[in-house]
């Protein structure tokens, strides 16, 4: 069992009635929102610490689930979303993609137009819906002050490339290869795809952090072999 699908069966443990589906979405975090404000907890939204700890409360308070049996978060869930459409292709995948994107902003067919920041706020907007994004998502550069600052490419942090004064990137750091100083993204318009690929870390000039998610120190994606990309990967 995942951490989120755990965090789902505890909420209808204490009489939320969501889908047990794994999916940190806006039906989970209203009722996360609604369970903190029932147990005198900040609404976040977010299973933090405190949060995690009522709800291993039984519902009659007599009985505590052991943390040992409370599942790790391996992925804060913009990343886990992120992951969920790993593979689909602008092509291949036009319709499924385009839906997906759809829960954004959308900027239109992804087979014609760039769609990093498109796939971004997506993820972002789907699993936080509190956090504030860019006005303009889908020019890669302004998420440069998306957030609070990362300090360095953090594991789930927003990696910002600029190529040029007008062109970029951005994506989820889910990396980082010091011996070769390439950053490990995972993000759309990636070899016209959803995918992992390392790109120059000197070609990054900002890495963000949700604002209203708090830090955590999370383990690095196993992908096997990562691509290298540069600008031509990214059109």
């Amino acid at each position: 069992m995942t951490f989120e699908t755990w965090l789902q069966m505890r909420l209808n443990v204490h009489g939320a009635q969501i889908t047990e589906d794994g999916v940190i979405g806006n039906e989970t975090t209203a009722a996360l929102k609604a369970f903190q404000i029932a147990r005198h907890i900040k609404p976040t939204g977010i299973a933090d610490a405190a949060t995690v700890k009522a709800l291993r409360i039984s519902s009659d308070q007599r009985r505590r689930v052991p943390t040992r049996d409370v599942p790790t978060q391996t992925m804060p869930p913009w990343l886990l979303e992120m992951n969920r459409r790993m593979g689909l292709h602008e092509g291949r995948d036009n319709r499924a993609l385009s839906a997906w994107l759809r829960f954004g902003s959308f900027l239109g067919d992804p087979a014609k137009l760039p769609w990093c920041g498109d796939a971004v706020e997506t993820a972002i907007v789907k699993t936080l819906p509190d956090e504030p994004v860019p006005s303009n998502p889908f020019w890669a550069q302004a998420w440069k002050t998306f957030g609070i600052d990362a300090g360095g490419p953090l594991v789930a942090s927003i990696g910002v490339i600029r190529w040029s004064p007008r062109a970029g990137h951005v994506g989820i750091v889910v990396g980082y290869d010091a011996k070769r100083r390439r950053v490990h993204l995972m993000g759309g318009n990636q070899q016209n795809a959803v995918t992992i690929s390392s790109f120059p870390e000197d070609k990054f000039i900002a890495y963000r952090w949700p604002k209203t998610f708090p830090f955590r120190q999370y383990p690095a994606l196993r992908a096997g072999s990562v691509a290298p990309a540069d600008f031509a990967a990214t059109r």
